[in-house]
């Protein structure tokens, strides 16, 4: 799996995070390497597992992500699921052609929407309501490169 950060000292490794992050998506999505990289497919594989909102759904950020929690127990969550992130890993999918996985975040994402059609930032992994910023153009920008990346891999 790929690490969240390495620190080089004097060109040894002196410290590395292994935090599963959701952020790890980037070596992905700025076409970093191929999608079927063994290295990337392991990645999201551990990401997915590890940053799987289990009562609600969704992907968290990363690991103990503390950033609006709603009160709650935890034990378990990594952290409140995000649009982007989730929407990262569709992308992910929808590239390897895996479009009924892919089917399965996106339409986690159409569950929590708003009333008004309205993409939140991340959402309360207990309720699975908006919580922080709604609408977040972030969001919004990441579902239609979602839609036209499912309209052309997808179809």
């Amino acid at each position: 799996m790929f690490y969240r950060s390495v620190r080089i000292d004097d060109g040894k490794i002196t410290e590395v995070d292994r935090t599963v992050d959701a952020s790890i998506m980037g070596v992905f999505l700025f076409n970093v390497f191929d999608v079927y990289e063994p290295m990337l497919e392991s990645s999201v594989k551990v990401i997915v597992d590890r940053l799987w909102v289990k009562p609600i759904g969704g992907i968290a950020r990363y690991e103990g992500d503390y950033y609006q929690r709603v009160p709650g127990d935890y034990s378990g969550i990594p952290g409140n699921p995000w649009i982007i992130t989730t929407l990262w890993v569709t992308q992910y999918y929808m590239a390897k052609g895996d479009c009924y996985r892919a089917r399965e975040f996106i339409s986690w994402v159409n569950r929590v929407r708003t009333s008004t059609n309205l993409l939140p930032e991340q959402v309360d992994p207990f309720r699975g309501l908006p919580v922080s910023v709604t609408p977040l153009v972030w969001s919004h920008a990441e579902y239609l490169r979602t839609y036209i990346m499912r309209k052309r891999q997808c179809a």
